[in-house]
């Protein structure tokens, strides 16, 4: 019998969409799993050599992001790596790297989404977690912005820390939400001015059209 790890203890596994504990190897209530907005996965986005995501931002798994991100529902993140590990479809990178936070935000919520998902996709897939990233300047919420306005915004906002070494590597830029891209492709020219030969990225939802849906023309 396997015994439980004191994160398993403090933290139970949660469904990430209605809250009810589940199993250790579920991942999610089976009243949930139907109800889920999938998408087609992989994306293409120019400026990244591929974006995985698997569901819309939507529903249930609108919620699930919301409450990880605004309501310190930190245990979303583990509920959440399972579907990001399903939706790279055994894609293999050399690092995952968490999009960084400011340190204001950082001190204000206390945790990043981005980091606690990059640590849970590594701990399900055994690929190393690099923090290569930091945020060195305060920007306007992305959400309050038009897409150029959201360029804009972010040009410039990210640097690689020191000791680093990204050259030639095959990263993995991991986030909540992709909306416009604006914020995954700020960061992966970044990594890539510091010697990143490919960058992919993956989040748990993407906001899409109705012709991104499974079934439907356009």
């Amino acid at each position: 019998m396997r015994l439980l790890s004191l994160w398993e203890v403090l933290f139970p596994k949660q469904c990430p969409f209605c809250g009810k504990v589940i199993p250790g190897k579920a991942r999610c209530c089976e009243g949930c799993e139907p109800a889920l907005p999938w998408l087609k996965t992989p994306w293409d986005l120019p400026g990244l050599d591929g974006l995985f995501a698997p569901v819309s931002y939507e529903g249930a798994a609108e919620n699930a992001v919301r409450q990880l991100k605004f309501q310190g529902k930190t245990g979303r993140a583990r509920s959440l790596a399972p579907y990001l590990t399903d939706s790279l479809k055994g894609a293999r990178f050399d690092c995952i790297v968490p999009v960084p936070m400011y340190r204001k935000g950082l001190r204000k919520r206390g945790y990043n989404q981005a980091a606690l998902l990059a640590r849970f996709l590594g701990e399900e897939t055994g690929m190393p977690v690099c923090p290569a990233l930091r945020k060195h300047r305060d920007t306007a919420q992305q959400h309050d912005l038009r897409a150029r306005e959201r360029r804009i915004n972010l040009k410039d906002a990210y640097r690689v820390r020191k000791g680093v070494s990204l050259e030639g590597k095959s990263v993995l830029l991991c986030d909540d939400v992709v909306t416009t891209g604006s914020t995954l492709l700020e960061a992966a020219q970044t990594l890539r001015k510091a010697g990143a030969a490919r960058v992919y990225a993956v989040t748990v939802c993407k906001t899409v059209r109705r012709a991104d849906l499974p079934g439907e023309v356009g």
